[in-house]
Order: C-alpha cells, then structure tokens, then sequence
C-alpha cells in the first residue's frame, strides 16, 4: 500500500491496522535489529539468555508483534495470551535475578522500536500526525498492561521464592530440632536423611562418614540394597562436580548429574574437617538452584554438629578417658561378638588380662597424677606390643584385658611375656623412683564357654602369676637381709663364724 494514496476518508484506526499487518509479517528482522539496542541498554539481561541458550531474537521479535497486533482494531485482541506471555516473561528474568528496572526499560525500547517501525510509512500522509497521536496513545496503553503483567510475574516468583525461604526455614528448624533428639550415630543419619529429603521433595539419599582417609557408608533412605552401589558411583563421594556452592555455611555443595541421578551433595565439615558426605538426589530430571544448594549447606552444617556430636558421645561410652582404651562395657561387648564367631566360624580366642601390682602404692608415696601416668604407660605398651586386631580396654582402677581373636593360648603367652618386657623397660626409662610392676594372666576360650568364664580363668592365672611374683619377691628379700658368713680363723680349735 502506498501511504500517500490514502484518502482523507481514511481513519486513523483502518490505516494503523493496515500498516501493522503489513509489518507483522517481518518481526524477525525488526527483533534482531532491536536486540543490539537491548545489548546496550541491558547487557545482563543479553548475557543470562545467552547462557541459557534462549533466542533474544525471537523474545524481541515477539514483543514487537504483540505491539503491532495491538494498534489492529479490525480483529479481537487475545490480551489473557498477552498478559500470561509477558507474566511468563517476567517470571523468569525474576529466577535469573535480572532487576526488575531492567525488564521495564528493555520493554520501553521495543515500544519505541515498534513506533519507528509505523512512522516511517506515515511520513507522506496528510494526516500523519493524527495517526501517529493514534498510535502513540495505543502504544503506550498497551505498554502499561505489559509491564502490569511482566511485574506481576515477577512478583509472582519473589512470593514464591519468599514462601520456599520460609518453607525451607520451617523445614530446618525441623531437621535440627529432629536430629538433636538421638545421640546415636545411624539413628541421627537416618533422621537427617528423612528430613532432608522430605524439605526438598526428592527420593533417595545417603551419608557416609569419614574413618581416617576413605568414607564408610552408614546409612541410606529410599534404596534397595542393590541401587545402593549405582547410586554411589553415580552420585557418590568420589564422583566429580559440575558445580559447588559455599556461601555462609561451613559445608561445601556440590551439584551432581549422573547417568540416571540428579544430586546434591554436601561435604559435612566442622572446625575445618570433614566428618562426612550426604548425597541427596532423584531420577526425575530436576535442576537444582543456587537457592537449592545454599540450603542444603545450612542442613549440611547441623548434619555435621549433629553426627559429629553422636559419633563423640559413642566414642565416650565405649572409652576409657584416662587412657584412650576401651572401657568395661565396650570390653564385654566385643568379647559377647567374638565369642559368638567363635561359635560359628570355629575360630579360636584369647584372653590377656594386666593388674598394675603397685598402683596403690605409686598414688601413695608420690601421688595420682604418677599414678595415672603408670596406667597410660601400661597402655601405651598394650598398643604397642599386641595386634591391631586385639581390643584392649580398661576394665577397671589397676585391670586391663585384651581380646585376642585367632589367638592360641600358647601365643598369648609369648605375648604377656613381651608384655611385661617391654613394661619393665618402659618403667626404667621414665626415671621414676617406683618402677611399674604387673601381674599377667591368660586364658584360650572352649566352645561352650561363655566370655565370663573365660575371664574368671584368666582371672585367675593372672592371681596365680602375683602370688608367684610375691614369693619369688620374698625370697630374694631374705637373701639380702641374711648376714654373710665369713670365717675368721681358729681358737681353741673351733671355728668362729662372724655373724653367727
């Protein structure tokens, strides 16, 4: 159509509808031309799209129609379509994080790119002013109800982020007061996965703990015994991350994708260490965001307090404080253990059982702190002479024992005979003036037999042994307290003897 043809029967109205369905037809060039003004007005908004992959052209080039569309008074409008694109729009920029004065102003461009679109084919019409008054007046009403539309969508989001915030926040007050109930290790993995996993509605998880360099898997929620494997390979503490995320929190996460896991994984630290790892994840494919990951971290930081706390307070109940051994309760449970593999594996086992002879005698010539160090030196030796595999423990005030599996009573008497070796020879090289005596007794446990009496056996040989070590101990006192004898030569023909 040439403009300068038009009649001045012509209405403004017929004449914008007439020109707006001849440019729809080419939005596309209009919207790529529009994107470098958008690029220089808005260059976030032009880099988050382009790391997602999302055609700006076609974004702009779909502003661009809707505006023209808007000046048609020929047809009914679809402003419900209108109003949820631009909803959409704005929703999305709002989870990009782009400011929300961005998204207004990048939408004044396309309007004024739309009103240089319609005036340069009015330029020879008489009546160009009134249409383009028309024009801008549609325009800018039209502009009004997109932007209406782009903030309520963006708002929409803030609400929603703002709910999942307050969400998350009840749902960690929950994990923690949760897992702050039990002071057992499994028991609190097992909540904290629960937990976990019902806050951010995903399917399966696990935890391992760290045991000096390699992690050891304690727990899991939502696997079968045999998906435990493939989950840990695919989502697990060796696999490498796509990305991490630190903020405020301690705990370190990183986001994971498998084969058929999406996951996220936490690294449980506290004071600088890592106790452990919690894997979170589900075979539906979800993105996780930054909003996701920092959340799981402030978990990860109460996991962490919560399993490290369990984990001393086990180690407590099972160790004696002065000396780092097992205690008596600890003691008697491995012993019911091995006792029972004996009985079904036919496995042979041992008991060695220490008295420290002269504790009380220590503590009271020069104190308990000698004291105490004499029961550390008599287990700093047992760790020394016996066997990884032996449980030593401190089964009471002056007593140790020591569980010797696949141990025969003949090896566990070379054993106590290095045993008091190499206490005798400690005791010397620590100078003090009352050297560490004990008293060693060993016992082979019989099928049938029951750990108790295999103790009182040992018990018993260990009594024996200090009845032995008293006699021999009083014989060589008399033998220094007898006077020698000495021949002092004759008178009267007898023999005096000095001393007699």
């Amino acid at each position: 159509m040439n403009p300068g043809a038009w009649s001045t029967s012509d209405y403004p109205g017929e004449v914008l509808a007439a020109l707006a369905s001849g440019l729809a037809a080419d939005t596309i060039e209009s919207g790529r031309k529009t994107l470098e003004v958008v690029r220089a007005r808005s260059p976030e908004l032009v880099m988050l799209s382009e790391e997602t992959g999302e055609d700006l052209v076609a974004t702009s080039a779909g502003f661009i129609e809707i505006l023209l569309e808007s000046l048609r008074s020929d047809i009914e409008q679809p402003w419900g379509h209108y109003e949820e694109r631009s909803r959409s729009f704005g929703r999305l920029r709002a989870a990009q994080g782009v400011p929300l004065e961005s998204l207004i102003d990048v939408l004044a461009v396309y309007r004024r790119a739309t009103i240089e679109l319609i005036s340069l084919p009015l330029n020879d019409s008489p009546r160009r002013d009134e249409i383009f008054a028309v024009a801008q007046s549609r325009l800018e009403n039209v502009a009004e109800r997109l932007t209406t539309s782009i903030a309520r969508g963006y708002l929409d989001h803030l609400d929603a982020e703002h709910r999942a915030r307050e969400s998350e926040m009840y749902g960690l007050a929950a994990i923690v007061t949760a897992i702050g109930r039990s002071l057992d290790t499994i028991e609190t993995a097992e909540v904290a996965l629960v937990e976990s996993l019902a806050a951010l509605r995903l399917s399966a998880g696990a935890i391992w703990m760290r045991e000096r360099s390699p992690f050891k898997l304690i727990n899991t929620v939502g696997l079968e015994q045999d998906e435990v494997e493939l989950f840990a390979r695919q989502v697990g503490p060796s696999v490498k991350a796509s990305a991490s995320a630190v903020g405020r929190s301690e705990s370190r996460v990183d986001r994971i994708s498998g084969t058929e896991w999406n996951a996220l994984r936490a690294h449980l630290r506290i004071h600088g260490r890592t106790v452990g790892m919690m894997t979170l994840g589900t075979m539906i494919d979800r993105v996780f965001n930054a909003s996701d990951m920092l959340f799981v971290a402030a978990v990860a930081d109460q996991v962490a307090i919560a399993l490290d706390r369990a984990r001393q307070f086990s180690s407590e109940a099972r160790t004696d404080h002065l000396t780092g051994l097992a205690n008596r309760r600890e003691f008697e449970r491995v012993m019911e253990r091995e006792v029972a593999l004996g009985e079904r594996h036919d496995r042979r086992l041992s008991m060695m059982m220490i008295d420290l002879d002269n504790l009380k005698r220590i503590n009271d010539r020069q104190g308990h702190r000698v004291g105490d160090a004499a029961l550390r030196l008599v287990a700093q030796q047992l760790q020394r002479v016996v066997r990884a595999s032996d449980v030593c423990a401190r089964v009471g005030g002056d007593e140790f024992a020591v569980a010797m599996p696949e141990t025969t009573i003949e090896r566990a008497a070379e054993v106590a005979s290095r045993m008091r070796a190499a206490i005798r020879q400690a005791s010397l090289s620590s100078k003090s003036s009352e050297p560490v005596a004990v008293s060693i007794g060993v016992a082979a446990w019989r099928p049938g037999q029951d750990w108790q009496a295999v103790y009182q056996v040992a018990d018993g040989d260990l009594y024996e042994d200090k009845r032995r070590r008293k006699t021999e101990g009083r014989a060589t006192e008399t033998d220094h307290e007898r006077p020698a004898i000495r021949l002092l030569g004759r008178a009267g023909g007898r023999r005096r003897v000095a001393g007699g």
